[in-house]
């Protein structure tokens, strides 16, 4: 009765035990290693290898046989409808998850019963290597992510999620046509571990080889933007500089401007003193406006740009204040480079740019609006109109990502006004307390 009783219990623990896995596996994957954002499972993954065997002896009492693809199928809509905040473009993330999680489990197990000689063993000493075997698949899985760990990772391509499961796919395929298994007390022989191991490297190097190239483009486009940055901090320094020798100059010739001032009144030539007056406030106004928006970092850039925006005969105002913004340099420069650029090419000559900036409790409100020669159609990420479209549109991408990623928002809008249809980015960023 004692044999009978545990040759039924035994492939149930071993469901529970592989549909627990399985789940584990492919969760890990999906948000550590694919890099997309999943609910926390924390008894999913059991009650999911509960569920499979629930699902098995249905299976055998309907079919008199297992079919694996009725497991997959109901983790993936699962998980789908609970985990993944039901998002469609993380579907095809979560089924390529599955299909990495089941063929390294696949490998692991090929490698450990050719290394073990499994065939040869009872059948309980097959249980126990199969709780190990799931045991190291699982481990293996948080093991690659703890290698590709990192504060400011992307989440992997489509191109580089289907090169990752197509390798570890192929060569599981591969394994199971030329190193067939019985169900459960697979009768491999050693030469099946090589191909095993080998997935298991290759996975590793691909993954690491994908996270690598994504963070040195990432890198890359980073020290752009410092350079960017620097080389108009570079220049405010320099029209500051200018702008204070202007300065020091002006106050030592004001005893002769209040000399000719006096001149001009005493001869009553009041046309002439208020064109002299003009000129001398329009020398002063010069020079205050290039420190203008109480921020050391957006005057440099506004330094520049609007020198680009006057080359074009574009006008760029400013008011209001950003003194007290607690962002990094690099994300200002981020968003208002961007943002700028952007408005700068969409406007034409004799238009003006306005950028205002006010604080409003515990954020700042960034507001940057300028004409547009067409309606700009708005809905998510707005659509470049350049030839090479592939290269463009990025701007608005890396401005709502450096956005979001320090807590603030961004809105675009494009309305009709009177003088023509207006774009406006609307940007909330967070204060210092």
């Amino acid at each position: 009765m004692q044999k009978p009783l545990l040759s039924i219990l035994m492939p149930l623990l071993l469901e529970l035990l592989y549909g627990t896995a399985f789940s584990l596996c492919s969760l890990a994957t999906f948000g550590g290693l694919f890099y997309r954002k999943v609910k926390h499972p924390v008894l999913f993954p059991l009650l999911f290898g509960i569920v499979n065997v629930l699902l098995c002896l249905v299976q055998q009492l309907l079919l008199g046989a297992l079919l694996p693809s009725v497991m997959v199928v109901f983790h993936t809509i699962a998980a789908f409808l609970l985990l993944t905040g039901r998002k469609w473009d993380h579907l095809l993330s979560l089924v390529m998850a599955e299909i990495f999680s089941m063929s390294l489990i696949s490998s692991v197990q090929m490698a450990v019963f050719a290394i073990t000689k499994g065939g040869e063993r009872g059948f309980l000493a097959v249980t126990l290597l199969y709780a190990l075997i799931y045991a190291v698949s699982v481990g293996f899985v948080y093991f690659l992510q703890w290698l590709v760990r990192s504060d400011d990772r992307e989440p992997l391509g489509k191109l580089q999620m289907l090169l990752l499961t197509g390798v570890t796919g192929a060569v599981t395929v591969y394994n199971l046509r030329n190193y067939g298994s019985s169900l459960y007390v697979p009768d491999v022989s050693l030469e099946a571990a090589l191909p095993a191991v080998l997935i298991l490297m290759s996975a590793s190097v691909l993954l690491l080889l994908s996270v690598k190239t994504e963070q040195a483009e990432r890198f890359r486009a980073l020290n752009a933007m410092s350079e960017t940055y620097m080389t108009a901090q570079a220049r405010h320094f320099e029209q500051a500089r200018e702008a204070d020798t202007e300065m020091r100059m002006l106050r030592h010739d004001m005893k002769n401007h209040i000399t000719v001032m006096n001149g001009l009144y005493a001869a009553g030539k009041t046309e002439e003193l208020g064109a002299y007056l003009k000129t001398l406030g329009s020398s002063f106004a010069e020079m205050q406006a290039v420190n203008s928006i109480g921020s050391e970092i957006a005057d440099a850039i506004l330094a520049e740009k609007r020198a680009l925006a006057e080359s074009k005969g574009i006008r760029l105002l400013t008011d209001g204040s950003l003194q007290g913004l607690d962002i990094s340099a690099v994300t200002l420069c981020t968003v208002l480079s961007n943002l700028l650029d952007n408005a700068i090419e969409a406007t034409g000559e004799g238009q003006e740019i306005t950028l205002s900036a006010r604080r409003s409790g515990s954020f700042y409100y960034l507001c940057i609006t300028n004409p547009t020669s067409e309606p700009v159609p708005v809905s998510g990420d707005i659509p470049t109109a350049k030839p090479d479209s592939a290269h463009h549109g990025l701007g608005l991408k890396s401005v709502r990502k450096a956005v979001e990623k320090c807590g603030g928002t961004l809105e675009l809008s494009c309305k009709e006004a009177a003088s023509g249809d207006q774009f406006t980015a609307e940007v909330l960023l967070p204060a210092r307390n």
